[in-house]
Formats: C-alpha cells, sequence, structure tokens
C-alpha cells in the first residue's frame, strides 16, 4: 500500500522547511489512519518517507503502543497474520491519543503537557537554531507522531494557539481563520439555523395586522 497524498493541499510554513516537514508527517499520518485502511507496508512507508529519510529515527523493526501491544513492521510468514492482526488496534489508540493531545492545546484553558513532555523526554531539541525531533527507538508511535507535531507548534506556538482547529466529529486537523471555529472542520461546520430575522418596523407591524384584519 502506497501512503496517499495529504487531503491538506497547503499547509502553514512556518519556521522552516524542516518544521514543515515536521507538520506535513503528522497531518499525513492522521489523514491516511482516518479510514482505517494503513496496512503494515503502508505504516512501514510512512516510517520511511517521514521519520527514517528526514533523519528522525532509524529505522525501526517494531512499532509499540503500550498498553494495546507491540506490532512487527516486516514479520515472518508465521508470524503476519498475527501482526496484521493487531495493527487496527495500535493504529487506533496511537491516532485517538494524538488527537487528545492536540485537543488540549485549544481546550480552555490550553493543555500543553504533551510539549512539555516532548522536551523533557528528549524527543524535541534545538539543534542550529530550529526544533528537531529526536524519538527514542523505543517511543510508542503516538510519541513520534507528537514529536513530529511538537517541531512545527514550538517553531511559532502563538500561530496554533489561534488557528489549530481539531474536529470533534472526524478528527479532521485543519487551519482556519474563522474566530470562535476550533472543533469542527469544513465538513461539519455549525450551519446557520436557517431563520431569516427580518428587522420589524412600525410599517411591517402596521401591514401585518392589515393582512390580519383583511383590509388593505
Amino acid at each position: 500500500m502506497t501512503t496517499p497524498t495529504p487531503l491538506q493541499p497547503t499547509l502553514p510554513y512556518l519556521g522552516g522547511a524542516g518544521e514543515r516537514r515536521a507538520l506535513l508527517a503528522g497531518m499525513t499520518f492522521l489523514e491516511v489512519t482516518e479510514a482505517g485502511g494503513l496496512d503494515l507496508t503502508g505504516l512501514a512507508r510512512w516510517l520511511d518517507d517521514h521519520v527514517v529519510d528526514a533523519g528522525v529515527m532509524p529505522r525501526l523493526s517494531v512499532v509499540l503502543e503500550p498498553p494495546t501491544g507491540t506490532v512487527a513492521l516486516r514479520p515472518g510468514v508465521g508470524a503476519l497474520a498475527q501482526a496484521n492482526a493487531d495493527l487496527p488496534r495500535i493504529l487506533t489508540t496511537a491516532r485517538l491519543r494524538v488527537l487528545d493531545a492536540l485537543r488540549g492545546l485549544i481546550a480552555s484553558p490550553s493543555d500543553d503537557r504533551f510539549l512539555r513532555a516532548c522536551i523533557f523526554l528528549g524527543r524535541v531539541r534545538r539543534e542550529d537554531g530550529h526544533w528537531v525531533a529526536r524519538p527514542e527507538a523505543a517511543a510508542p508511535l503516538s510519541g513520534i507522531v507528537l514529536s513530529l507535531f511538537a517541531v512545527a507548534i514550538l517553531s511559532d506556538r502563538s500561530f496554533y494557539d489561534r488557528q489549530l482547529c481539531v474536529c470533534d466529529t472526524c478528527g479532521r486537523v485543519s487551519f482556519e481563520l474563522v474566530e470562535g471555529v476550533r472543533r469542527a472542520c469544513a465538513t461539519h461546520a455549525p450551519r446557520a439555523s436557517g431563520v431569516n430575522h427580518k428587522a420589524t418596523t412600525p410599517r411591517s407591524k402596521a401591514l401585518g395586522r392589515a393582512r390580519k384584519t383583511g383590509s388593505t
């Protein structure tokens, strides 16, 4: 399975190419796991394209998401069926943890514990004036993804405080300029009631009374 093209045609370009690449990696993970169709080959491809090739960490042989379990990315023939059975639970758990952490940023008051945890654990650090992701080999899948988001967010925290949106319905992450819409996406945005509230004037009141009495 190849990694699908991200659904976000444009992303914020903040900090530099490395920060944007980290954001693209995190966004791609959320998008390819949204439909629940990511298989072992697709996960290994995502890791190679967005983590290994970017110099974030060496190639992994297994991924883990405690307490859900671990899964070998390239299992032998005898272990393939079990790995395929375990993978959906690991992906679902990792995706939900990432979304919960991002929702914390748009909560009131803001909860940025995952950013502080990434720094404390050394999963993100400053190198040559930029934030970079450096998760340890034993980091859970959600920790790897969150370290990528942390790189982007730490590069310009104020932007994400203003414009980050996480849809409560589908989990889509987006960046909106519409004030007050932080927990919805374009598909699930709140709709107006559809009631047309017209201004009431003395003339309109008189016409209304005339219609009731049958006069003109």
